[in-house]
Formats: structure tokens, sequence, C-alpha cells
């Protein structure tokens, strides 16, 4: 019987030894949802009401008594991003307006990068600036539509200033051939002929974004030449971006490589090198919440603790976005669309929808000192990402490896 209980042992013991080992995985896997479960939802609540700050407006022109405290919590950094859950809230987009302001009025900012087309944004930079008394509208952005009240007020505020205190606006990137094409054959001296001809017969096409393989190799032929020519430093970085235009026309995930050298190109230059970055929640998120190395990523590694993430939220309303009416269907077009509010645990809006204050500010680096919040805003839940489509509605992150501040708007109506 011992001799049979050794074999037993030696038989069963690798299987044993493998039933344990996945039992230890399984056990390893549940345990931060254990350890989160521990704490009920009026625990999270109660304890997000101990540390959230109430918004006391969302109009921009309205006193920053409530932000004040920014002023402190800032004074060290010099990349401050400025997402936003939608590109279609105008709750959002008024608040993140507000931020501008008091940033620019309280902390000297001057100059802000969009998440739009450099050309376009530098023809609003013009009038923002008193170079030009109208706006002149190019594709690939929306700034002066669903920011204009913004526009008007950083116009009057550098109408008392001299230039060199004057805020700039640029954009992170190109959004078509289009305007930049228009613009090399502007300032571009010495441009070939056949250079010229490639441009201009492009720019007789129907607008589309793309370019075709052949014009892409006469492109890059372009670049290169001119490259090697004495230009001035702006002229570069127009051939810089439109050379990474071309890189990333089929490999769309080096876009956000791109937007971060360009924004160090504009920090290097800009007055006490800080900048403003406005852009989406999932570019400037500082852990790739969409499993690529996006632009908060990039900054992080390059900047470490001088770039600070205020990310934005809503739990229900309406935003407009690209409607998208089933699989293998046409979008239906841009468009108020409604989005509920969260009715799961699994949600961060959840637990922000039951807070004492319908629209707060949350500092999520003073709250991760209580064991509970740090628990909370640490193991992933989803949150709502939405981007230019009404779908999908949310993305699965830790919102404390992601953002440094929390703007939560309770309700939101579309732009």
């Amino acid at each position: 019987m011992l001799v049979d209980n050794y074999y037993l042992k030696i038989n069963y013991a690798p299987k044993m030894l493998k039933n344990n080992l996945k039992l230890f995985l399984v056990l390893l896997l549940i345990a931060p949802f254990q350890t989160f479960a521990q704490y009920g939802r009026h625990e999270i609540v109660n304890s997000l009401n101990e540390v959230i700050r109430p918004i006391e407006s969302l109009r921009a022109d309205t006193s920053f008594a409530d932000i004040n405290f920014l002023k402190e919590t800032l004074k060290e950094k010099e990349l401050i991003a400025l997402g936003e859950v939608t590109h279609g809230s105008a709750e959002i987009f008024d608040y993140k307006d507000r931020l501008v302001r008091f940033l620019v009025t309280n902390l000297g900012y001057k100059s802000i990068a969009f998440e739009s087309d450099f050309i376009a944004i530098e023809q609003i930079d013009n009038y923002i600036t008193g170079k030009t008394d109208s706006i002149m509208h190019l594709p690939g952005t929306a700034l002066a539509g669903s920011n204009h009240r913004m526009i008007k007020w950083l116009r009057n505020y550098n109408s008392e200033l001299k230039d060199p205190e004057k805020v700039h606006i640029y954009g992170m990137e190109l959004r078509n051939y289009h305007n930049i094409f228009k613009k090399l054959l502007a300032v571009i001296p010495r441009l070939e002929n056949a250079d010229k001809e490639l441009m201009e017969e492009y720019l007789k096409k129907p607008f589309t974004g793309k370019i075709s393989k052949a014009e892409i190799q006469g492109v890059r032929s372009m670049i290169t030449k001119l490259q090697n020519t004495q230009l001035s430093d702006i002229n570069q970085q127009y051939l810089e971006m439109l050379n990474q235009t071309i890189s990333y026309q089929d490999k769309s995930s080096i876009r956000d490589r791109y937007m971060a050298k360009n924004v160090t190109w504009i920090k290097d230059r800009a007055k006490a090198k800080k900048i403003i970055i406005w852009a989406h929640n999932g570019h400037v998120a500082k852990a790739s919440p969409h499993n690529y190395t996006n632009l908060g990523t990039h900054l992080v590694e390059q900047y470490s603790g001088k770039y600070y993430v205020m990310g934005t939220d809503f739990n229900s309303g309406t935003a407009n976005v690209n409607v998208i009416a089933g699989k293998n269907k046409p979008l239906l077009g841009f468009q108020p669309y409604y989005y509920n509010g969260a009715k799961s645990e699994q949600w961060y809006e959840y637990y922000f929808n039951q807070c004492e204050y319908k629209n707060f500010i949350l500092d999520v680096t003073l709250a991760s000192r209580n064991p509970i919040l740090d628990r909370f805003l640490t193991d992933p839940l989803t949150m709502k990402m939405i981007g230019a489509l009404s779908s999908p509605e949310g993305t699965r992150l830790s919102i404390s490896k992601n953002f440094d501040l929390l703007i939560y708007i309770d309700t939101t109506n579309s732009i």
C-alpha cells in the first residue's frame, strides 16, 4: 500500500500542480474585483463627496474663484492638456474655454495647440492676433464655429498686447493636402515647374483627402530637394508636417507620434516654453487607453511630471456625432445623438451621477490618498469615450493612470 501511495503521488503530482497553478491564476485575476467589491457603492460615493469640488459655473466669462486652487497645482507644469469626452458636447467646450481663459490670464500661457489642421488654424491665428479682420474658413477644423466665443475673447485679449506677448494658436497636424499645397505654392521660393504642376494638378481634383502613389512619390522627391535648401523655420515645418501626413496615410497608428513631435516644435518656440493642448481624451490620456501609443504617452515619456492632463466626462445627454445606422449601413451624418446615463456599476459615471454635486472637479492625485478612492480610480472601469462616430460609447481604463484631474458634467447638449 505504501508503494501504491508513493506511485499515486508521483503520477498525480504534475496534474495536481497544474490544477493548483490554474486555481492560483484564477484567484490572481479575480483578486482586484474582490478587493474592489469590498467597498460598496455608498462608501465610494461618500468618499467622492469628501474630495470633489463643485463647479460654480460652466460659463467662460464668470469668476475663477472655484478654480483658483489650480494656480498652486499647475505652477510647475509646462504642458496642460484639456481633454474632451466627445468632439461635440457644448458644455464640455464651454468649460474648456473657461480653462483656457484661466490659464492665459493667471498662469501666462501664450500657446494653444489644437487637434486640428495646422494651416486652417493658422488662418484663425491671423484673426486673433489682429493680422486680419475676418476669419478665412479652411477645411480641417471646426474651431471657429464650435468655439467662436473663445476666438473673439482671444482677439480682444490680444488687442491690448504687444506682438511678443500675444496668444497664438496652432494645429497639431495636417488634415488634408489642399491646404498645405496652396500654402507651399504661396510661400516656398524656387519651386521647380514639375513640383508646381504636381500640386496644381492635385488642387484641380475634388476634395477627398487622398493622394495617389505616383503623387506621393513626386511629393517625397520635392520634400527631399527643398529640405536641403535655405528655408525659414516655419517653411521647414510645413515640409516636415507634409512628410508626416504622407507617412501615415496608410498607417494611422503613428499619427499620435507625429502630433507629439509637432507639440514639441510648438512648445520650443512658445513663450516660457509652456503650452495648452486641446484634444480628445483618448489622445491626451497618459496610458494609451486604445492600445496604441498615443499623444499623451509620448509626452509623458518626454516631459514626465511637466505634463498634466485634465480629462472631461459626462453621464447623459446629446453630442454631435456621425451616427452609425447599423452594421454595413451608410453613416447618417453628423447630428445630435442621445446617450443614456450609466446603469451599471462597471461604469465610472454610475458613481459620479450619485454624487452630491451634479457638476464637479475631481483632483485625482488628492483623491487617491483615500484608500477607497485609490482602488476605485485605479482598477479599470468603463468610462465614456466617444470619438467622431456615435459608437463605441465607452472605453475600459484606469482614471488614475490616465488623468490628473477630471471635470465631470452630468448632462450635456450637442454643439
